[in-house]
């Protein structure tokens, strides 16, 4: 996550760039940057879902064992 700022600026000089020098209409042109930040945005979405889920499983997961710790140390100490 610490490159998505270099990312972004990366893409946005990209743009600019190729508007600059585009052999093509305005309109064209406009179209294949809406296509492209669409698909961008929307492979970024995915994967900032992907990793909210991973983040949730593994918070699952540590709570689980957690739980399972804390347990086994109160069925230790009745004991």
């Amino acid at each position: 996550m610490k490159s998505l700022p270099g990312i972004i600026i990366g893409i946005a000089a990209g743009v600019a760039l190729g508007v600059l020098i585009a052999p093509k209409s305005g309109k064209s042109t406009r179209k294949k940057i809406a296509d492209g930040t669409d698909s961008f945005f929307n492979d970024l979405q995915d994967q900032l879902q992907d990793g909210i889920e991973s983040i949730k499983k593994q918070y699952n997961e540590f709570v689980d064992a957690s739980a399972s710790k804390a347990k086994d140390v109160a069925g230790k100490i009745s004991k």
